[in-house]
């Protein structure tokens, strides 16, 4: 009987340790299990929605270098034998070559203007840059323009004036523009427009030209006047195709004719200027002041375009203090002024300058 107390105490002091962790003593554990509805309201740890991963980037194409020019060669002027500097500039180009446009549009390499100019030098400086020396009067009119090029395109400049006056004859670039027009004929109008030259020339066989000093103030203008090989043609050899005088030792227009402008000379420092436009017509007496062609009367005629044999004539006069004074004149009095006007024109002695 002793032995048997001694087992019965351990087993009491087991029992008081089992119930105070809480587990039941007459529990089935092998019917244990946990909620489905847990498991799947559970997120697995540490993952993100599909929808919320990004993409891997995709690198961005590499930019290929773009051929731009950054500057364009500048008009130059120069004299007779003296040198003039061309640069000209462009971003990612792999070459650039230099061309030489004369008056009739007819491009060349710088070897080529050497040939056809004798005495020419073209000296080509660094990557962008062409030098131009001992430069003929000839060249007056050219122009230049680089061509620059990479592996797919090639770009050019805007092209570059080249002017050539001597200081000691100011007109004599003139004269030679007008020489080389008539060189080979009638010019084209397409010409005479690109070569700075009357549109009216165009329709000439010939211009002559005459020295005057109109203002009388020490400086002789040059007039350049058509001629023409028809006959009866007296009123068209009368008409002025340009009047140059000179400022600052160069050349300087002071009129051209163009498609709806005549000029004459009607004796001592006055010419008549007959334009017109739509549904008006002016018959003006002008005068050579300070460079300009200054009106001092003008005889306007103007009509509805719905009945142009009914005019309106208008007389102007200038003030002298900036304002003109407009007279209505009957029909009769204006025929007879401009009768009178045309009888006046004339012109200085000529000589052929083409």
């Amino acid at each position: 009987m002793r032995c048997h107390r001694f087992l019965l105490v351990p087993m009491l002091c087991i029992l008081p340790l089992l119930v105070s962790c809480g587990l039941p003593m007459g529990a089935n554990y092998s019917d244990y299990s946990i909620s489905a509805d847990a498991v799947t309201a559970a997120e697995p740890y540490g993952s993100t929605p599909a929808e919320s991963v990004p993409l891997p980037e995709t690198p961005p194409p590499e930019e290929q270098p773009v051929l731009r020019i950054t500057k364009d060669p500048t008009d130059e002027t120069v004299s007779p034998g003296g040198s003039a500097w061309f640069v000209a500039k462009a971003e990612n180009a792999f070459g650039i070559r230099w061309e030489l446009i004369d008056t009739y549009g007819t491009v060349c390499s710088p070897e080529e203007a050497k040939l056809r100019n004798p005495g020419l030098d073209t000296v080509e400086t660094g990557s962008d840059a062409i030098s131009l020396g001992n430069v003929p009067l000839t060249m007056d009119g050219w122009h230049i323009r680089a061509v620059f090029e990479d592996e797919e395109e090639t770009l050019m400049t805007a092209s570059a004036l080249l002017t050539v006056i001597d200081r000691e004859d100011p007109y004599s670039c003139i004269r030679m523009r007008y020489t080389k027009a008539f060189a080979f004929g009638r010019p084209s109008a397409e010409y005479c427009h690109a070569n700075g030259l009357s549109e009216q020339a165009a329709s000439c066989d010939g211009v002559s030209g005459a020295f005057y000093d109109f203002d009388e103030n020490g400086t002789a203008e040059l007039l350049l006047v058509g001629s023409f090989y028809e006959e009866n043609n007296a009123p068209r050899s009368m008409l002025i195709q340009e009047l140059y005088t000179v400022t600052d030792c160069a050349p300087y227009r002071v009129f051209c004719a163009g498609p709806s402008t005549e000029l004459y000379w009607i004796g001592e420092n006055r010419f008549l200027l007959i334009s017109g436009g739509t549904g008006f017509r002016s018959y003006g007496i002008y005068h050579l002041a300070n460079d300009f062609l200054l009106y001092d009367e003008v005889w306007l005629a103007e009509w509805d375009q719905a009945d142009p044999s009914v005019k309106t004539w208008t007389h102007r006069v200038d003030n002298s203090i900036g304002y003109s004074d407009d007279t209505p004149q009957n029909a009769e009095d204006a025929a007879q002024a401009l009768e009178q006007l045309y009888s006046l024109i004339c012109l200085p002695p000529l000589s052929p300058i083409t």
